[in-house]
């Protein structure tokens, strides 16, 4: 597939967008009617010994992983195996009752009220409230739940490792198996996996930050290590290229990983409360509002991005900078989710 030289413009706007916002390196694939447009990569993928971002780079896209997700809900929906809006209970044995009447809906948009079953370390470690999957399950099970389902917003990865449970039970594969099988190998992802920092990955852009574990902001950048319990694959843990995401892109709006157009619209049809409020969380899609329009944008650590505009174009943008756009932590504070930066970014391409 031939990608048009790069914009000038484009390359002078993305290094602008780095210097500005301290990010040692950034991918970049353009969309456009179907094909990819534009491939750009810049700056460095590991700071210690200068190597720079090719478009072969790997990088950590993160929550990113739930849009996969989404998609795995709703090929089982397309396959008459799951009701998005039946009890879970329907689907996964052994959950505490009041567990068992939340929906795969309000896992999905995050409406559960579940509690929380990660806890969290120094140095953006991630891990478990038990001292195994087992364990902490059966911990969270004895938590309260936070609100009634359906009627708030909260953001725990809960919601996302259960759905992978859902997803277990009724396609009989291992979660990372089925999405392998039914959309990287479908769409020809060939450099996404799930991997955390641990692993060993050829070509990876080193992850950096810029937000210390309490929230705020870091004086200087510094390597993270974000390594994910396979339960929390679902949520997190997937690296991939902007070329890969491209790919995937293309096979969704093709109608090759999704058949009818009423899942795409369920996709990124945003949760609603029983009071009326709109959420920011369609099925594993945060959704943004642009000009009156709904626009899908996954997004992943507060350093990768995807915006889907109404006309068709998309924008990927990978970085290796947590806190590169700290615009995303509002999807996740039920705020007004921000994309102005792809935006932006739309008018060069």
């Amino acid at each position: 597939m031939a990608v048009a030289a790069a914009s000038r413009d484009l390359r002078s706007h993305l290094f602008e967008l780095m210097e500005q916002r301290r990010i040692p390196g950034l991918q970049a694939a353009i969309v456009r009617n179907g094909a990819m447009v534009r491939l750009e990569a810049l700056g460095v993928a590991n700071i210690e010994h200068d190597v720079p971002v090719t478009n072969a780079s790997v990088f950590s896209i993160n929550s990113i992983a739930q849009a996969f997700t989404g998609i795995s809900l709703l090929q089982l929906v397309e396959a008459n195996a799951l009701n998005i809006d039946a009890a879970i209970s329907t689907y996964v044995e052994g959950l505490p009752e009041a567990w068992g009447r939340v929906t795969s809906r309000q896992l999905a948009t995050l409406s559960s009220g579940l509690p929380e079953i990660v806890s969290y370390g120094s140095g953006n470690s991630i891990g478990l409230i038990g001292v195994d999957e087992e364990a902490a399950w059966g911990a969270a099970f004895a938590l309260p739940i936070e609100f009634e389902p359906g009627t708030d917003y909260a953001f725990t990865r809960t919601n996302y490792a259960l759905l992978g449970k859902v997803i277990e039970s009724l396609s009989g594969m291992d979660y990372t198996d089925f999405i392998r099988t039914r959309q990287f190998a479908v769409a020809g992802m060939t450099e996404t996996r799930f991997s955390d920092d641990r692993d060993l990955i050829s070509r990876r852009a080193d992850s950096y930050s810029i937000v210390r574990p309490d929230g705020t902001s870091a004086e200087a950048l510094y390597k993270s290590h974000m390594n994910w319990p396979p339960v929390l694959h679902p949520v997190s843990g997937l690296h991939s290229t902007a070329q890969d995401l491209a790919r995937w892109l293309i096979a969704l709006q093709a109608g090759t990983l999704l058949r009818e157009q009423s899942s795409l619209e369920t996709l990124w049809r945003p949760g609603m409360r029983s009071s009326g409020q709109w959420e920011n969380w369609g099925i594993g899609w945060p959704v943004a509002q642009v000009e009156g329009h709904r626009v899908p944008a996954p997004a992943g650590g507060c350093k990768a991005q995807i915006a889907l505009y109404p006309d068709g174009q998309a924008i990927v943008v990978l970085t290796n900078l947590i806190g590169a756009f700290p615009e995303q932590l509002a999807a996740y504070r039920d705020e007004a989710f921000d994309i102005g930066f792809m935006n932006e970014l739309r008018t060069y391409c």
